[in-house]
């Protein structure tokens, strides 16, 4: 009986271990993203000039000064970052594969007012053809796509829109 109840324990004891061997559970997905801001970073071969004209024709406040960028508040919690290549993670690049968005309701002013300062334009101001927007885009000093737009009362845009409204839009 005592060998059988060693035998028994030495049972438990190797069942425990396998089950010790087995690789733990994954982590669960947080139950909210827990983001603050969103903040991109646009990489430049002049950046002098990208902060002359983010601060100075868009008006967009300078919130962090660093050595190699300049982080400028679009909204309350959307942020642009403009890098100096020589110093930043990515190099500054021919094609622009980024179009930063303002999503505004002055779509119209916006456009006056960037063709009054002498800002390329892609096109004029006009309502799309492909989705309900009201729109124009403009390029930066480098080249970067700056679409401003507004949603229109659509079913398409239903949801983005109450998200808009939630936040205070």
């Amino acid at each position: 009986m005592k060998n059988l109840a060693l035998l028994g324990f030495a049972f438990s004891l190797a069942a425990a271990g396998a089950r010790a061997a087995e690789p733990p559970a994954p982590p669960q997905r947080p139950a909210s993203l827990g983001v603050d801001a969103t903040l991109v970073f646009l990489y430049y071969e002049d950046p002098e000039r990208a902060q002359d004209f983010y601060g100075e024709v868009l008006g967009l406040e300078l919130v962090v000064e660093q050595a190699f960028t300049h982080i400028y508040q679009i909204s309350p919690t959307s942020f642009v970052g403009l890098v100096d290549e020589e110093r930043g993670m990515h190099r500054a690049s021919e094609a622009k594969a980024v179009t930063l968005s303002f999503i505004t309701d002055e779509v119209d002013e916006w456009y006056e007012y960037l063709v009054s300062r002498g800002v390329p334009m892609r096109g004029p101001v006009r309502d799309s053809a492909n989705h309900p927007t009201r729109n124009f885009v403009a390029y930066d000093p480098e080249g970067y796509f700056l679409e401003f737009e507004t949603f229109l009362e659509d079913d398409e845009n239903t949801r983005l829109l109450d998200a808009l409204r939630r936040a205070g839009r």
